[in-house]
């Protein structure tokens, strides 16, 4: 796909070419000398984006960033072990351990006047404790050539995956995958329930027969790939790596009600109550929702922005902007699960019962 490819380069260079133009006054005057920020995050290409992109500007003002790699369950394990003596001083936190994190008291207030970049943020996106670092659109992914073949409309709810045509040929996400959680809930809604009533949900799940289970993403890549399935529930990150090779695949923001279409799964940051590092911490917040970071960020990593001038400059992608739900007023309109109020092991048991039968 010489096109996408062309606006992938396309799209980074003139981020990184802002980036290195562009350095904010308040930055240039702050020093950290000698201090080693912790930065509590996923590992892979997430890691490496973050020490190319981020640790280089750290540098400049004298410190050092360190990364400790592992998903966020494995992290927020080591805050409950490490007993009150910080093990990292920032951590990426999924919207999923929202509330888990409400019944704690690891995270420091957020200071927003010194976050210049929060400006360009939503307000649900600047939480007292939390600020939002980047989102993904949970969704349908579907092979356009077989569903002709097949004679089906493209899919617009999760319900027309139980299409007779479809059985067998159908993947979802394990509940215990990255995308689980949301795709569960996601379909509860759907279904006419919450995050309190998923029986809906798991009703609709079953009428989903001889269902296929993805642990994690490019296993759908590789199934689309190999012709096991027509389509997929999961993110339109995903859905681009499918398209990037060659395979006829687009996407599609189901309809969850009538007030709502689209599915947003959010990620966030905390500063870890403890640190000796607190002002590098905000600095280190800061110029993780900066507009050219963020870009370049969700490129790669095949996700969205959270930041509006990011958002726009992405959108102006074709390929991103067909995918992706990119305009303000879509973006208002999607489901955010609010994990406050969600049982996570109730799902998992009522997940785990239905799989058995």
């Amino acid at each position: 796909m010489p096109s996408m490819l062309s606006n992938f380069l396309r799209l980074s260079a003139a981020a990184l070419a802002v980036a290195t133009l562009a350095t904010a006054p308040a930055a240039a005057q702050q020093r950290f000398d000698g201090v080693t920020l912790r930065v509590a995050t996923f590992g892979g290409v997430w890691r490496d984006i973050m020490d190319k992109e981020l640790s280089p500007k750290f540098a400049a003002l004298g410190g050092k960033l360190e990364f400790i790699t592992g998903s966020p369950q494995v992290n927020f394990a080591k805050l409950i072990a490490a007993r009150g003596r910080p093990p990292f001083d920032v951590m990426e936190i999924l919207d999923a351990q929202t509330g888990d994190f409400a019944k704690t008291d690891f995270l420091l207030p957020i200071d927003y006047s010194k976050i210049p970049n929060g400006q360009y943020l939503s307000d649900f996106q600047k939480q007292k404790m939390l600020i939002a670092s980047w989102a993904t659109q949970e969704g349908i992914c579907y092979n356009v050539d077989k569903y002709k073949e097949l004679g089906l409309p493209a899919p617009t709810t999760y319900k027309d995956l139980a299409n007779p045509a479809l059985v067998g040929k159908v993947m979802i996400p394990d509940i215990n995958s990255g995308g689980g959680l949301a795709g569960f809930g996601a379909i509860a809604y759907a279904a006419g329930g919450d995050e309190k009533n998923v029986a809906p949900g798991v009703e609709l799940i079953k009428s989903l027969k001889t269902l296929k289970f993805w642990a994690q993403g490019d296993q759908v890549v590789l199934s689309f790939q190999s012709g096991d399935i027509v389509a997929a529930v999961a993110h339109t990150g995903w859905c681009l790596r499918t398209f990037k090779q060659d395979q006829p695949v687009a996407a599609v923001h189901p309809t969850i009600n009538a007030k709502t279409t689209g599915v947003s799964k959010d990620g966030w940051l905390g500063v870890i109550k403890g640190t000796p590092n607190e002002a590098a911490a905000t600095w280190f917040l800061n110029q993780y929702v900066d507009a050219d970071y963020q870009l370049t960020f969700s490129i790669v990593g095949g996700v969205v922005p959270v930041n509006t001038k990011a958002i726009e400059r992405m959108g102006e992608d074709p390929v991103f902007a067909k995918m992706m739900q990119l305009k303000p007023d879509q973006m208002a309109h999607q489901l955010h699960i609010d994990y406050t109020k969600v049982n996570i092991p109730d799902w998992v048991d009522q997940w785990n019962r239905m799989v058995v039968k």
